[in-house]
């Protein structure tokens, strides 16, 4: 049983490795940036933890025919040839993110109508470029930032509320460049891969008002903690006095094409033909999960003890893959991140299973604000737990999942990958 732990951990962490060094929709990236000219001038703009990696490639593809570029990412990253790096600060906003986000907008808005423009769009935008609007000042930007990302909310609701915060989001970046040939290519971090919901949506028209911002904040009971400006300039946009984002009935923006790669899914499949090759039989999640992440526990959970007990379709050794976003509602000061949560959380679950392992990740290389990107748990985790006097359903309790890992040495540590394909879980059974 020991043994066939330790290999189980061995292999998770050898994939978590592989997650790393992955250049995410690669082809599908290369593929898309055939739909501007090699010839004639084009102008390289980009915001994201993938942002770099996308931009090198466009350099390469269209050479000298760039004629400049800028980028905001908080990947860490090489000097490119053609294009500027800015740093932006994620999950939350601060004045880095602001002052670079200005730098854009103006650089922008002096790229000539008669040249093309490469948008190069990847997870942590929302974050990383984002001007507040109205009266709001940025840390109460943050504030509210942290409200909703801790609200229990899915992304596609938090997103539509920092889209009426922000004067870059919901289409803003698109209207100031109206007039050109722009081509966004989106490397999706959201379930659904909307391209009005992936980093906010700044090049695409944006569906959702105001109203429905207020909705989401009542629905999860944060409007009375929202800062005064924040909840001032949504009531203002509600009733009129505050211009809503650009909408899709009303600017058609011809010139504009948008190519999204589903990158989660393409991550997922490479992470399934790597245990394939090991000898594992593999079941690969077919689409995105959006759920709270205790749903998203029981299920994994579920589907590895369906295969202990020889119900399940495929029979051990056998290594189920998932993708998706979760949410969570925290409470209690806790510190921690959704891939900790949920791997403590199954830790308890799978308790005395076995042999059972999980690995929870944040393809980005950060999960939560902590130095994580996620953990690798077994059946005899809680169980080694206990040994240690310690209780795995009071770290679950406070939200400290952060501190188990570290007491149990479970953390994954891989450092910020300049990549964001949503979070990845692999199950190892038998």
């Amino acid at each position: 049983m020991k043994k066939k732990l330790e290999e189980q951990a061995e292999i998770l962490l050898d994939l978590a490795g592989f997650v790393s060094k992955t250049e995410i929709g690669t082809s599908g990236v290369q593929s898309a940036f055939s739909r501007l000219n090699k010839r004639k001038p084009v102008w390289i703009l980009g915001v994201g933890k993938a942002s770099v990696s996308m931009a090198k490639r466009a350099e390469f593809y269209f050479g000298d025919a760039i004629k400049d570029g800028m980028i905001i990412t908080n990947a860490p990253t090489d000097k490119l040839s053609y294009t500027q790096v800015f740093n932006g600060s994620h999950p939350y906003p601060h004045e880095d993110s602001v002052s670079a986000s200005y730098e854009l907008m103006e650089f922008a808005s002096k790229i000539p109508e008669s040249d093309q423009v490469l948008f190069c769009l990847s997870g942590g935008a929302s974050s990383l470029f984002c001007i507040p609007a109205g009266d709001i000042e940025i840390d109460e930007l943050s504030t509210t930032y942290k409200l909703l990302l801790n609200s229990g909310a899915s992304i596609h609701e938090i997103n539509v509320v920092r889209k009426h915060l922000s004067e870059t989001s919901g289409g803003r970046l698109g209207s100031l460049l109206s007039s050109h040939r722009l081509l966004s290519v989106i490397v999706s971090d959201v379930p659904g891969d909307e391209p009005s919901v992936i980093g906010s949506g700044p090049t695409v028209p944006d569906p959702s008002t105001f109203k429905e911002c207020f909705a989401i904040v009542k629905k999860y009971r944060i409007w009375p903690k929202l800062p005064h400006a924040v909840r001032i300039h949504i009531s203002k946009g509600m009733h009129g006095d505050v211009e809503e984002t650009p909408k899709p009935r009303r600017n058609k923006w011809k010139q504009h094409q948008v190519e999204v790669i589903s990158g989660a899914k393409l991550l997922a499949e490479d992470v399934g033909q790597k245990l394939t090759e090991i000898g594992y039989k593999v079941e690969i999640s077919q689409t995105a999960y959006n759920r709270d992440v205790s749903s998203i526990s029981k299920k994994i959970c579920s589907d590895a003890i369906s295969i202990l007990s020889k119900r399940g379709e495929i029979k051990a050794p056998a290594a189920l893959v998932y993708f998706g976003e979760s949410t969570v509602k925290v409470k209690g000061d806790g510190k921690g991140g959704r891939n900790q949560h949920l791997a403590l959380m199954a830790a308890l679950t799978i308790e005395g299973q076995h042999p059972v392992s999980v690995m929870s990740l944040a393809t980005d290389g950060i999960d939560g604000p902590t130095d994580s990107a996620g953990a690798i748990i077994n059946s005899m985790t809680t169980l080694k737990a206990r040994k240690k006097k310690l209780e795995p359903e009071s770290y679950l309790q406070n939200f400290n999942s952060y501190e188990f890992h570290s007491a149990m040495n479970s953390h994954i540590k891989i450092g910020s990958t300049g990549q964001n394909a949503m979070d990845l879980q692999v199950v190892l059974v038998g």
